[in-house]
């Protein structure tokens, strides 16, 4: 469950990561008054963070939505556990 939980934290974190990475590699991101690179925090603070988290909830929702629509159905199938017959595991599974 905590898998879960941190795949979806990175799908909405991943649009501030990108821009973050774009805006420090593409832009020219020296203080003019200082003549040293600004910090990320202030790159943040001066980014679209609205619009990042907007694109990061739809991501995340977008995932969720096709991962929980292509899962397997087979509920009403049993399971069959694998075994150990004639010194070979046999594979389980649902048949």
């Amino acid at each position: 469950m905590i898998r879960i939980a941190l795949e979806n934290v990175a799908l909405f974190l991943l649009p501030t990561l990108l821009y973050l990475g774009y805006v420090m590699l593409v832009t020219n991101t020296l203080d003019p008054d200082t003549g040293h690179h600004k910090p990320a925090l202030q790159l943040l603070e001066e980014a679209p963070l609205v619009w990042l988290f907007v694109l990061g909830c739809a991501l995340m929702i977008g995932s969720l939505l096709i991962f929980g629509t292509l899962r397997d159905q087979n509920i009403d199938k049993p399971y069959v556990p694998a075994i150990y017959r004639d010194g070979r595991i046999i594979q389980g599974g649902k048949p």
